[in-house]
């Protein structure tokens, strides 16, 4: 059986490759179940065309193996095209815009955190041949394991979500912005301002999209501006913890008490008009 020792050997890594549920796990354990047991019923001695048989099992099992691994391996990788795509991403303008505007303590910055730790994640490998898979069952270029990376939208896919989600991200900001530019609370702010940036600031608000040259000079004053608000960070976790802290499930009535009781521990002695909750 010494031919059968380097495939039997590679298909036992392969094994531990793929994720549990792999249909190709099943079809790996009922060909090692037939072949122990043909070992065992020859006295260890398998030969002639029961060897042929076992030995084409096992060249069958490989190569349903290499296509799907190569099958999952371009699923979870960027490809060349791809890969282009996440470094303009990565230099895109909008990001810069937001970027800028994170430096405005108002703004959710957590979301723009999210954002481009999630694209620095997706990772990028194209050059895996079917050779390289035949010769080892992990990919020597990016060490990919599906067994062991978490299951996950195509990679493709999930760069389309964040592209599309960058217009969403510069649009949600926007919205935040002129909706407090706009409150009563920061009218007088906006009064104080210099001649030049109270322009800025206004030709923002009647146009409602962020200029195309956001100078430092249009942050600054965005930042004076709102720099009577305080902003209060609210991370899910912590909300889902004070929601569920007299127990569950509970009341309309119970939930909204436990939900106002915790917005006023978190703006205790704050002036409530100039207060801004921020979802982080």
């Amino acid at each position: 059986m010494t031919d059968l020792g380097p495939t039997a050997s590679y298909l036992s890594t392969a094994e531990a490759v793929l994720p549990s549920e792999h249909e190709w796990i099943d079809k790996m354990k009922a060909v090692r179940t037939e072949v122990l047991a043909a070992i065992q019923s020859s006295g260890f001695k398998v030969q002639g065309a029961e060897r042929q048989t076992l030995n084409l099992k096992f060249s069958n099992l490989k190569r349903e193996f290499i296509s799907a691994y190569l099958a999952l391996h371009i699923k979870a990788r960027l490809g060349v095209n791809e890969d282009k795509r996440k470094t303009g991403l990565m230099g895109d303008e909008r990001l810069k815009v937001l970027q800028k505007l994170s430096t405005i303590d108002l703004m959710p910055c957590q979301h723009l955190n999210d954002f481009q730790n999630r694209l620095v994640g997706l990772k990028s490998c194209f050059a895996l041949t079917e050779k390289d898979i035949d010769a080892s069952p992990v990919c020597p270029h990016c060490n990919y394991k599906p067994g062991v990376e978490p299951p996950a939208a195509p990679a493709g896919t999930m760069l389309d979500g964040l592209d599309n989600g960058l217009d969403k991200l510069v649009d949600d900001w926007t919205r935040t912005l002129l909706a407090n530019l706009e409150d009563p609370t920061t009218k007088g702010n906006l009064e104080l301002l210099k001649p030049e940036q109270k322009k800025l600031v206004n030709g923002f608000i009647k146009k409602r999209v962020l200029p195309d040259d956001m100078n430092q000079d249009f942050i600054h004053a965005l930042q004076e501006v709102l720099s009577g608000l305080e902003k209060v960070s609210v991370k899910t976790a912590d909300l889902r913890t004070a929601l569920l802290s007299g127990g569950s499930p509970a009341t309309p009535a119970e939930m909204k008490k436990r939900f106002e009781e915790y917005l006023d521990q978190l703006t205790k002695g704050k002036e409530p008009g100039k207060v801004r909750i921020v979802l982080e």
